[in-house]
């Protein structure tokens, strides 16, 4: 939260610039309907007008399948792919208001990251102009004939790294960064006797951008020929290395291309991702824009949300046509599978590199591909073929893996069906399996052997024999906490989102919601609920969207508000909202009291007593009533779609 003084000038600044007008500005086709304006949505390709600016409020929302909203400054942070101090500082130079300053400490750090982008940008330059010099002859030479033109080169910032070592270290401080700054970006190193020397050596140099285009690293490769005078040795080095771990480059939150693919796809809502920097280049050059590159293809939590921020609701996977591509394809989507968008793979033939064949076949053949692709399950089970024995248990593990990360139960039952029936085996006994793999972790003070790890599972399967089951369903061991609470967070997001809808549509059901949002589990939505309970205990009257946007600031949960109150505005009453949300994580709290009873009975508790708590349970579960889809299992509940928190009880759309 920031202070009084910095809230008063965020304010002052949406006084100055209506939302209409700084979003009119943007979206040049946004007109009048009635009291809102409206247009096709910025954020993602649609036909019908579902973006809407209302502006009695101050607000955006699009109603359509991105669900996005916000003010003035989200419309700014989105569109530009800013930061919110840099959306804020735009509008506020706009407006003529005088932002207050910020401390010492916080002036220090910006100015020292912007001299680091400043020294990337700096040796992106230099590369740049080595490559088109005679030293930089055999990295050209590598690129036109792979049949990349010189234009693309140019466009991606391909460079050369001199091979004698010294080319940065002798630049440094003559007008450019200083050594400091090439040491922290890891453009330099020193030896073991402090003598420094360039981290890059006789190599092909690819500048590596984050999502908002600015240069943070470098991906560099070995060439073959020897060219470029590379020290002796040195072409037995690794085929690429990449910039080192550094304050501005780090590996699993870069998505190469991604700065260049972003308009495209947010405007078609499908993204490609492809394994190597040329494999982009290739791409772009035939005018495929949607297409990008995850470095080294495994991907992560960082790399699912710039997925989501790119705005792609289908992504296709495009790795090379042979087993190391197909390795790589399943590596890439452990990260993608949470997103709950489209996934499928592209299969290209054995020993195909897609940029080789990108260029040979052009971009109609690619897209006929692209039209074509195979789902990911799918391409998943076809790994199965030809394998016996321990690989093909081990390959089986990989896969129940990836069915894990899918965050919805119907999801998974449905890929787990499917394997059965690829295997030809009952689908209790793949279930099983899934189990061991996932559900039946060993918690401190069980008794050895009560909960199957996935050797035990490997070693029933390798067996033969059939799992034994309990007795009677009670007495299984249920799913462990912390599973069930990740089964249940899209749930929980919902409901604890409600909480704070209800009070934004009827301040006075405050007291009955706030109390019970205090222990939100869920990070973003409960710095909301937080930032509502302060503006409640100070008494600020009422509290709307825009007193909680100001409270929030510069938190990326800001990024909810509107959605949240948006969705809220669909259920039939504020209390109808309340009642619904606070029912749901009151039977989620039931669940989980089950949950513990029934491990209890698996580890041999006192079956009487314990079978009559579970009894109690079971009754006062019975008489919970959560209105509409929230009667639905709360372990199991639809996940709202990104950036929204759908309600569970709905009305008449509001628009």
């Amino acid at each position: 939260m920031r202070d009084d003084s910095f809230k008063r000038a965020i304010e002052e600044i949406k006084a100055r610039l209506p939302v209409e007008e700084v979003v009119r500005e943007r979206v040049p086709g946004l007109r009048r309907a009635g009291s809102l304006w409206a247009a096709c949505c910025p954020f993602h390709e649609e036909k019908t007008p579902s973006f809407k600016v209302d502006p009695r409020r101050g607000t955006w929302h699009c109603f359509g399948s991105c669900g996005t909203g916000g003010d003035q400054i989200s419309f700014v942070q989105r569109f530009d792919n800013l930061e919110f101090l840099e959306a804020l500082e735009q509008l506020a130079s706009r407006a003529g208001v005088e932002l207050p300053r910020r401390g010492r400490g916080d002036d220090a750090a910006r100015r020292r990251f912007e001299r680091l982008y400043e020294a990337v940008a700096w040796a992106r330059e230099r590369f740049a102009r080595s490559l088109r010099g005679p030293e930089g002859r055999g990295a050209l030479n590598y690129l036109l004939g792979r049949g990349l033109a010189a234009e693309t080169a140019e466009a991606f910032g391909v460079g050369f790294a001199p091979g004698h070592g010294r080319a940065l270290v002798e630049a440094a401080g003559a007008g450019g960064p200083g050594l400091d700054e090439l040491l922290e970006v890891g453009l330099v190193r020193r030896n073991d006797t402090g003598r420094p020397y360039d981290f890059f050596r006789g190599r092909m140099t690819i500048p590596i951008a984050d999502d908002r285009g600015r240069p943070v690293g470098f991906g560099a490769r070995r060439l073959g020929d020897g060219g470029g005078g590379e020290p002796d040795g040195y072409r037995a080095g690794p085929k690429y290395i990449n910039t080192p771990e550094t304050p501005l480059f780090k590996k699993s939150q870069l998505v190469y291309g991604l700065d260049l693919a972003r308009d495209h796809v947010r405007r078609s809502g499908h993204l490609v991702l492809v394994e190597g920097y040329t494999d982009v280049m290739a791409a772009h050059q035939v005018g495929l824009r949607t297409v990008a590159a995850v470095l080294g293809t495994a991907t992560t939590d960082e790399h699912a949300r710039l997925v989501r921020r790119a705005g792609a609701r289908r992504v296709t996977l495009v790795f090379d046509g042979d087993e190391a591509g197909g390795g790589a394809t399943r590596k890439a989507l452990a990260g993608l599978l949470p997103l709950e968008v489209d996934l499928d793979v592209v299969r290209l033939p054995a020993g195909v590199d897609p940029c080789d064949w990108l260029l040979r076949e052009g971009r109609e053949a690619f897209e006929q591909l692209l039209a074509e692709p195979v789902d990911w399950f799918p391409f998943c089970l076809a790994s199965l073929e030809g394998l016996t024995g321990q690989a093909r248990l081990h390959e089986v593990d990989e896969i129940l893996e990836l069915v894990g990360r899918l965050p919805q139960a119907l999801a998974r039952e449905e890929r787990l069906a499917q394997l059965a029936d690829h295997l030809g085996t009952p689908i209790e006994g793949v279930r099983e399996a899934f189990s061991a793999l996932h559900e039946r972790r060993p918690r401190p003070g069980s008794r050895p052997g009560s909960h199957g790890g996935s050797s035990g599972a490997r070693a029933t399967r390798a067996s033969g024999r059939t799992p034994a089951r309990p007795a009677a369903p009670s007495a299984e061991a249920p799913p462990a906490r912390e599973d069930r609470a990740r089964r249940g967070a899209p749930g929980l997001r919902r409901a604890y989102g409600e909480l704070v809808g209800a009070v934004l549509l009827d301040n006075s059901l405050a007291p009955l919601a706030l109390p019970r949002g205090e222990g939100c589990p869920i990070e973003d939505v409960g710095e909301v609920l937080r930032a509502l309970g302060a503006l409640h205990r100070r008494g600020v009257d009422p509290l709307d969207v825009d007193a909680l946007l100001a409270e929030l600031a510069d938190s990326r949960a800001r990024d909810l508000v509107v959605p949240i109150r948006e969705h809220a505005a669909r259920a039939e009453s504020p209390q109808a909202l309340l009642d619904g949300a606070l029912g749901y994580l009151e039977r989620l709290e039931v669940e989980r009291s089950l949950d513990e009873g029934r491990r209890l009975l698996a580890d041999g508790g006192d079956d009487a007593a314990i079978r009559d708590r579970l009894t109690q349970l079971h009754v006062r579960l019975r008489a919970i009533k959560v209105p509409g889809a929230a009667n639905a299992d709360p372990a199991e509940p639809g996940a709202p779609a990104a950036g929204t928190l759908e309600p569970h009880s709905r009305g008449t759309e509001s628009r």
